[in-house]
């Protein structure tokens, strides 16, 4: 979930040439009508240069600066380009899941390690040693590997699992474009733009894992891409080819 917010394309060049228009249309004009102001008056007989006017006029590099950052942010505030950047941001979300359940997975190994560790001593030490394992797992709560441990060591593999093929779905199916237009539709027709913004979760669906389901408070929407079937892998292929 992200806040709206967020959900944006970088609109700097527009503001910035935004602020130089409107300072030029306002502030920057009020100088020369008040400077001019002072010329009309009956009788004031205060004749201006020529040139007075030419540092309060618009230049064409300002007004084409403006007009490219305009047609910028139209193009990219549409509700598919916005729904587009949605899904950047939700893949920046499945990368930190990720690295989290990473970190649990890492952390439950080593709390099994401290049980394998004493074990191993039980098959290679000597009598002396034996005897000082024994009582060390027995003084530390080692007498079994931890069934709290175990079950955070299973639940981090299927949520990395999860945050991976979420992830990578999301990236290949923000390829789609039919499945962008699918996604803006239907939170366009719902009326729900800044629900969908502020609310949007995305998951697997349970029943056909090439389909993510969005869901927020007052709509969801199924999408599946044909991008899924060619970036699919066999993973025993990347196994096989890891180094042992």
């Amino acid at each position: 979930m992200t806040l709206a917010q967020e959900n944006d394309y970088d609109m700097t060049a527009l503001e910035n040439a935004t602020s130089d228009i409107n300072h030029a249309i306002t502030e920057h004009i009020q100088n020369y009508i008040g400077l001019s102001t002072q010329t009309m008056p009956d009788g004031s007989m205060m004749i201006l240069d020529p040139n007075t006017g030419d540092e309060f006029l618009l230049t064409q590099e300002q007004v084409d600066n403006f007009n490219q950052a305009y047609a910028d942010g139209l193009v990219n505030s549409t509700a598919e380009a916005l729904a587009l950047v949605e899904l950047h941001d939700m893949i920046d979300i499945e990368q930190a899941v990720y690295e989290d359940e990473k970190e649990n997975l890492q952390e439950a190994a080593k709390e099994i390690a401290t049980v394998t560790a004493v074990a191993d001593m039980l098959v290679t030490g000597d009598q002396q040693t034996k005897i000082n394992a024994e009582q060390y797992a027995t003084d530390n709560g080692l007498r079994a590997i931890d069934q709290n441990s175990v079950d955070q060591f299973n639940v981090s593999i299927s949520g990395m699992l999860e945050a991976s093929m979420t992830k990578n779905m999301l990236e290949t199916y923000a390829l789609d474009s039919f499945v962008i237009d699918t996604i803006a539709a239907q939170f366009m027709a719902t009326a729900s733009v800044m629900d969908f913004f502020n609310n949007v979760s995305v998951s697997i669906d349970a029943l056909n894992h090439t389909q993510l389901n969005l869901e927020w408070e007052q709509s969801s929407v199924g999408v599946q891409s044909e991008m899924y079937f060619l970036y699919s892998a066999d993973p025993q292929q990347h196994l096989e080819m890891m180094p042992r």
